[in-house]
């Protein structure tokens, strides 16, 4: 995928289907969260110290079904990095075809559930990481 360095491979499982077999909406949101736990974990190597986050907005673009037993790749990237938020984009394709876009905006957030500044760790993996996408 252009401009995409990482995916999450995912199956469609019954459990994630309605009745017509094609995956019910709301499983979108956890396939993004999955995925984008994965991009963190796998990619940018933060399985300890992730900050706390919260999501602000999601815009989801549902192009075409998954279905069940499809085999569908989950691409991340983030594409904005600001003072106390970041922007996170995802793409789903089946064999190449794309199927489903999203954004989503995180917020760093204090134990109190106010937002706050990105730690400049965080910042630093974040652009590191997005900076070796372009090179």
């Amino acid at each position: 995928m252009d401009g995409y360095r990482f995916n999450h491979e995912l199956r469609v499982r019954w459990s994630e289907v309605d009745g017509q077999l094609i995956v019910y909406n709301a499983n979108y949101l956890a396939y993004l969260d999955l995925a984008y736990s994965e991009y963190l974990r796998r990619e940018l190597k933060l399985v300890e110290g992730v900050p706390p986050t919260v999501i602000v907005k999601s815009t989801l673009e549902f192009k075409s079904p998954a279905k069940f037993d499809d085999v569908l790749q989950i691409w991340v990237r983030t594409v904005r990095i600001g003072t106390k938020s970041f922007t996170v984009e995802f793409c789903i394709t089946r064999d190449g075809e794309v199927i489903f876009e999203a954004e989503t905006i995180y917020v760093y957030i204090n134990p109190d559930g106010t937002s706050a500044p990105l730690p400049d760790k965080w910042r630093q993996v974040l652009e590191s990481y997005e900076r070796r996408e372009h090179q």
